[in-house]
């Protein structure tokens, strides 16, 4: 009885292994040459000019600014959105005075749908100390069929996204 266990064991221990292997062996990186430049990436699918905005008060929620492309024939539809340091990300709209929560956003195919101040835009709550003015993060679209795209996003202090970045000569 003891080497039937001892066989039984060893003989799923060689199944486990194998079975290990061959699931290392599928993983492919997504994006080819762009896996550098965007961690995953849906087929036809693009982000672009992507910044999170730090609030002028510390707690307060952040806002990220960027454009999704749909390069594909299909309509496609965007369920969540995430920066990375942040604990959670949700996605807004204003119309006139009122900001409102979306929890979905269909996109036709060959359509550009823009994240910008005062429309469409996401919201990013409890950010950590680490996203710094100058720096970079990530943002990720996730669509509804499961597959996400990713890009790196610039950090901008509020000062100087309300002033667009100039430089007024002085270093300010």
């Amino acid at each position: 009885m003891a080497l039937f266990r001892t066989t039984a064991l060893s003989l799923s221990l060689a199944m486990a292994a194998v079975s290990l292997a061959g699931c290392k062996q599928e993983a492919k990186p997504q994006g080819g040459d762009q896996a550098s430049a965007a961690p995953q990436s849906k087929p036809g699918t693009t982000i672009g000019d992507a910044r999170l905005v730090l609030p002028a008060v510390k707690g307060n929620p952040g806002a990220a600014y960027f454009s999704v492309s749909n390069g594909t024939s299909s309509t496609m539809a965007i369920a969540a959105i995430s920066v990375e340091g942040a604990e959670k990300a949700e996605i807004h709209q204003t119309v006139g005075t009122q900001m409102t929560p979306v929890d979905r956003i269909d996109m036709a195919p060959g359509t550009v749908i823009v994240f910008e101040p005062g429309r469409l835009h996401v919201m990013a709550f409890k950010l950590s100390d680490n996203l710094k003015p100058g720096g970079m993060t990530e943002v990720t679209v996730t669509f509804a069929d499961g597959d996400k795209t990713s890009a790196k996003m610039k950090i901008e202090s509020a000062g100087d996204a309300a002033m667009g970045g100039m430089d007024h000569g002085d270093g300010h």
